[in-house]
């Protein structure tokens, strides 16, 4: 009789677990979601970088996005804490772990006490916030930088895209010509205290002592809720990418991007 009543229980035991596996499977794939954004310099009109930030579960991919099918490709591996990054047309990878980001930027520290990069390193910084217009304002005396927000759909938005802006930071921080992560910080976490996602960011960066002389880069975002069938195509063929491609240094890694455009030109 046991038996027989484990049995007749089975098939309605067995259609439950599917139900809740489907439905976990979707409010994971829900949370998902997509970011486009074009970057301008100056007063110009025409991009000079669009991108494709895909998130993805514990993992999100940066897509730089040209006329070319090579654009460069960043996967930042949230549970490995470390970045993948791709050059399709070299077909080689190189990675970066997040301790080596922070040793990095310890490094920096300890050597800008001198240096004119102090202002940036160690900035005094002065925020406010304007309800109706949901825009964030970050200022010191160089560099300044203005952030108009929207809601998100679901709330994990907000922290899952702030730790990838805050380790993209640190990351292109180390590019040569870039300028420390600390300033874009403060930006990052007001615009998560005040649950917001970028609509567009302003970065005005002086670059003189009287302000006469200013460099503007605008960026202007456009989030999509969900990831389309051909997105998940494309991380599926990201992941392959990660495991054939060649691994090299990242001294190597740049060393041929700038060998690729130089041979381009």
């Amino acid at each position: 009789m046991k038996y027989t009543s484990i049995r007749h229980r089975f098939p309605a035991l067995l259609a439950l677990a599917v139900m809740l596996a489907v439905a976990s499977a979707t409010h994971g794939q829900s949370e998902d979601f997509r970011m486009q954004t074009s970057v301008f310099v100056g007063n110009n009109s025409a991009p000079a970088v669009n991108s494709l930030t895909m998130f993805n579960g514990t993992t999100i991919y940066d897509f730089i996005e040209n006329e070319s099918e090579f654009g460069e490709i960043t996967v930042f591996d949230v549970k490995r804490g470390r970045f993948v990054l791709l050059d399709p047309q070299r077909k080689v990878k190189t990675i970066l772990t997040k301790d080596f980001l922070v040793q990095f930027l310890d490094q920096v520290l300890s050597q800008t006490s001198s240096t004119a990069l102090t202002k940036y390193v160690q900035p005094k910084l002065q925020h406010e916030f304007n309800l109706s217009t949901k825009t964030v304002r970050v200022t010191s005396d160089h560099l300044t930088y203005q952030a108009t927000g929207i809601a998100p759909k679901f709330d994990s938005a907000i922290q899952r895209y702030r730790h990838f802006a805050d380790w993209a930071a640190r990351l292109n921080s180390t590019r040569i010509g870039n300028l420390p992560p600390y300033s874009r910080f403060e930006l990052n976490r007001l615009m998560a205290k005040q649950k917001l996602m970028p609509k567009s960011i302003k970065r005005t960066l002086m670059l003189d002592e009287v302000g006469l002389r200013k460099q503007i880069v605008r960026s202007e975002h456009t989030i999509n809720w969900q990831l389309t069938n051909t997105d998940r195509k494309r991380i599926s063929k990201t992941g392959d990418q990660i495991a054939s491609f060649k691994e090299v240094s990242a001294d190597e890694f740049w060393q041929l991007k700038i060998q690729a455009a130089q041979s381009n030109r």
